[in-house]
């Protein structure tokens, strides 16, 4: 089956795109094309190296953005200009595993998968291992469980049916997390959504990445998950209304600075669990509760996800794909 790979990219090292574009080159199966969206049209130096893999390599497809359009729309680009029925995503700062398409597509193939995720190994900037990512679930009920109240799904890792994100409206316009809401519109329309423990990406660690981001993905992901249980209830959702009060308390620089506070909490909590020291943990979680509704609400949905897994972790098992 055809894989055609779609990367956007925007202000990553030139360095760091040279070495996704080539991870991708080198796979053991090759895609029938690599489609990328070069999103900012300042980064002559962006251009320049795209333009060269363009000229040199015939399934690079280069796209260049006159003006920055954002991750969703790019992505929508790219899957509008893709020819196969499979579309892979990348990111132009991440580099896949030699084995990534062909260990996804088997899996795909064999599961009857509409969409497949896999693990990542953790690199910083300078592309030293820097740990990995616990494991993650990956048979469709236990996902179909566990998605509605977090995204175990790793968006750069994956490989989907183009036709099942196309007839779902593929990615909508969002501050972040526009992969999330497009996992949970596939659920809500029946597609199979699964993932493989295998290690298909080294996923990089950007130093403004991790906290900077953690009010608006937590606020986003909420009014993902809401308008998700509106699909449930009626069939549609009313996305784009209350996006202005959203925006607002993205910004409400105040309430960030105190979910921050209570996310160092969850933290700590996280950190002693991982010791066994199950009273500091308590302890933690409990002062991150406390810290404000926002954090309350971001430890119980965490915890329901977790008590989710544990419960039907065992009984969804998959066999071990090492």
């Amino acid at each position: 089956m055809a894989i055609s790979v779609i990367m956007s990219v925007y202000n990553e090292r030139p360095e760091q795109v040279q070495q996704a574009v080539d991870s991708i080159l080198k796979q053991t199966y090759l895609p029938r094309e690599f489609v990328i969206v070069l999103d900012n049209p300042e980064r002559s130096d962006l251009k320049d190296l795209l333009m060269d893999y363009d000229c040199r390599v015939e399934m690079i497809k280069l796209v260049c953005n006159p003006e920055n359009l954002g991750l969703a729309a790019s992505l929508n680009k790219a899957i509008e200009l893709a020819s196969s029925e499979l579309i892979a995503r990348m990111d132009a700062d991440d580099i896949s595993v030699t084995n990534r398409l062909e260990v996804e597509l088997e899996a795909l193939k064999t599961r009857d998968l509409d969409l497949i995720s896999g693990n990542i190994t953790y690199l910083d900037e300078q592309d030293e291992v820097v740990g990995e990512k616990s494991a993650i679930p990956e048979a469709e009920p236990l996902i179909q469980k566990i998605l509605p109240y977090g995204s175990t799904i790793i968006h750069p890792t994956v490989l989907m049916r183009k036709t099942a994100v196309q007839q779902v409206g593929g990615y909508r316009l969002l501050p972040t997390a526009e992969d999330y809401d497009l996992w949970l519109r596939l659920l809500a329309n029946g597609f199979k959504i699964g993932s493989i423990n295998r290690r298909v990406l080294n996923y990089r660690l950007r130093g403004n990445s991790m906290t900077s981001d953690a009010w608006k993905t937590y606020l986003v992901s909420r009014y993902i998950q809401q308008l998700y249980a509106e699909r449930k209830r009626t069939g549609a959702d009313s996305f784009g209304r209350g996006m202005s009060a959203l925006t607002d308390k993205i910004n409400d620089v105040r309430a960030q600075s105190t979910f921050n506070r209570g996310q160092k909490y969850f933290t700590m909590a996280m950190a002693s669990m991982r010791k066994r020291k199950l009273g500091q943990a308590l302890a933690a979680l409990v002062r991150a509760m406390v810290t404000s509704p926002d954090n309350c609400y971001y430890v119980i949905n965490y915890l329901r996800l977790r008590t989710i897994w544990s419960v039907n972790g065992r009984r969804y098992r998959q066999q071990p794909s090492d």
